[in-house]
């Protein structure tokens, strides 16, 4: 009956990759717990300051988040994997960000205009989407998002 709750035991039966804790949590713990949502824990003043922020950016300011980004240490991916996203897909977001610049710029028309509950939505919108996804699926979206950028 245990199994049937945890959302994590359908992962492992379906061969997927089944996020590993932080090192130092005991993951006893957290058994059976959904993994945290996208912008749960942030107040709205946070996500006003967050939204404020990204709408400032200069692509400079993005091309070093996307740097930092791509070159993400064991802690990060591990939070990312808590959060239900897989590491390797942000890098190859983050890499067709970097290399392709109306891509970014697309993004960040399409950001500048979202409210912070907005943005929040799209955030937990994606999560969920992703953690349905098959690697497949989620290579295709990838391929997709790759050539709608091209413009082909």
């Amino acid at each position: 009956m245990d199994e049937a709750r945890d959302p994590y035991s359908a992962q492992a039966r379906a061969g997927l990759e089944v996020p590993a804790p932080s090192p130092g949590v005991d993951a006893e713990a957290f058994a059976g717990m959904p993994p945290p949502t996208v912008g749960s824990g942030v107040s709205a003043e946070q996500m006003a300051q967050v939204s404020d922020q990204v709408k400032n950016m200069k692509d400079e300011d993005l091309s070093t988040m996307l740097d930092q980004m791509s070159n993400m240490g064991p802690a990060e991916e591990a939070r990312l994997k808590e959060m239900g996203v897989d590491p390797a897909m942000m890098k190859k977001s983050v890499e067709m960000m970097k290399n392709n610049p109306l891509m970014r710029k697309a993004a960040q028309a399409m950001v500048s205009k979202m409210s912070p509950e907005q943005l929040k939505n799209a955030g937990q919108a994606a999560q969920q989407q992703m953690a349905s996804m098959s690697p497949e699926q989620m290579q295709a979206a990838m391929d997709n998002m790759k050539k709608e950028a091209e413009g082909k």
